[in-house]
């Protein structure tokens, strides 16, 4: 599944999500095998185990895919502390990057202060907007790789700002997601969807269609009471901003 998820993408970088449970090694150097197939070697793999391991699993289980990768591009939030990062980072010879250790943090640059990665995974939406994901981009001054959180096109185009506003993107971004979706609340010629593994940006904001809104309506009383006051302070928004 994974081979043909790459190969139907037409993007040359895939981010392979590991240890989903304690004994997906062999599953997760099967996948990861898989991907580099598809990709050829000239493609770039990374790993993301969403803090999943002690530091002494993060560094024999990096070792191994690495292996099977064919080399690594990074490993995405290996461990669930800043310490532990750093810890990893200094025993292993792939880089680091850091996720949860920014968008769920107090101190969203402490990862940066403490060394603990090479690479700052960037969520807009989850750090506040564009505006303070640019300030944080900056501060930390760490490469960066603009990340989506599974939204629909709506969201995407602020990732897709955040990205075209940074002054380099050194590495491929995150946000060949919509196809985790079960659909979109834009018109499909306005849907933020990769073509040949590039996204491109918007003129403007993609507006959301509000029979598509409807179709994806929860039905479920109190969940239905949240989307409709979610709605409307959206529409305060847009009616503004118009």
């Amino acid at each position: 599944t994974a081979h043909d998820i790459v190969k139907r993408s037409g993007c040359r970088t895939a981010k392979v999500k590991v240890a989903d449970h304690p004994g997906s090694l062999a599953e997760d150097q099967i996948r990861v095998e898989a991907v580099r197939d598809a990709l050829g070697q000239d493609g770039a793999i990374r790993v993301d185990a969403n803090a999943a391991w002690d530091v002494d699993t993060a560094v024999r289980h990096i070792r191994v895919l690495d292996r099977s990768a064919g080399g690594l591009e990074y490993v995405e939030q290996p461990c669930r502390t800043v310490d532990e990062l750093a810890q990893v980072r200094r025993r292993v010879d792939v880089r680091i990057a850091a996720d949860e250790s920014i968008r769920r943090a107090d101190d969203p640059l402490h990862v940066a202060r403490a060394e603990a990665a090479d690479v700052a995974v960037i969520k807009c939406l989850p750090l506040g907007g564009v505006g303070r994901a640019l300030r944080i981009a900056e501060e930390c001054g760490l490469p960066c790789v603009v990340s989506s959180a599974l939204e629909t096109s709506v969201g995407l185009a602020a990732e897709v700002a955040l990205a075209a506003a940074l002054p380099e993107l050194p590495f491929a971004c995150g946000l060949g997601t919509l196809s985790l979706l079960d659909g979109d609340v834009v018109d499909s010629a306005a849907a933020l969807t990769p073509v040949d593994g590039f996204v491109t940006v918007p003129s403007e904001p993609p507006r959301p269609d509000p029979s598509l809104l409807e179709a994806h309506a929860p039905t479920d009383p109190v969940t239905a009471t949240r989307w409709l006051a979610r709605l409307s302070r959206v529409g305060s928004l847009l009616g503004a901003r118009s």
